[in-house]
């Protein structure tokens, strides 16, 4: 009982940081236009076949990405955070399909409420040697709304050409059977 009463809180705590959440002072007059147009593309739905919507992030070391820098590679956004249970234990297997394929596949993981002084040591620490970006909604848009996030973790997996191939909540194996199944 104790411990289904702990799985609903992580799971409300986790829901909340993706929910939604107010726009930030921080955004500009110009910059609304574009928020609003994506959070409207994402409200289209986040399914298999869809183009994936594009963003304008920096990553961690302060470099501009967007969803098209990876265009004409598979990309995987995967939706993480170190306080999630699932998300660490998948990463000794992400980084073994990162080796695999990183000629044709891109990871981004996309952490959600963490800090930086914590997820920088643990990213060096787990030699997670991907592009990662945090999604902190201070002027942008929140990604978790943009894709729709259910859960954690939750990877989206995107063809070359940004469409959307599938939609994985949670660390599951046919995750890793469709990385086999398109890059092999």
């Amino acid at each position: 009982m104790k411990k289904n009463f702990m799985m609903l809180c992580l799971l409300a705590a986790a829901m909340q940081s993706c929910g939604d959440k107010q726009k930030s002072a921080e955004t500009t007059e110009a910059e609304a236009p574009a928020q609003e147009q994506a959070e409207a593309k994402a409200e289209e739905g986040v399914t298999a076949g869809a183009q994936a919507p594009d963003f304008n992030y920096k990553d961690i070391s302060g470099k501009e990405v967007s969803l098209k820098t990876f265009q004409g590679k598979y990309v995987v956004l995967d939706f993480w955070g170190i306080w999630c249970k699932w998300c660490v234990k998948g990463i000794p297997d992400m980084k073994k399909y990162y080796d695999m394929y990183k000629e044709k596949m891109e990871i981004v993981s996309i952490d959600n409420g963490d800090e930086m002084d914590k997820l920088l040591p643990f990213i060096q620490e787990n030699d997670m040697n991907w592009t990662h970006i945090m999604n902190d909604a201070k002027g942008n848009t929140d990604l978790c709304k943009l894709y729709q996030v259910q859960g954690f973790p939750t990877k989206v997996l995107i063809d070359p050409k940004g469409k959307i191939v599938e939609v994985f909540v949670g660390e599951v194996p046919e995750f890793y059977q469709k990385l086999d199944e398109l890059l092999k």
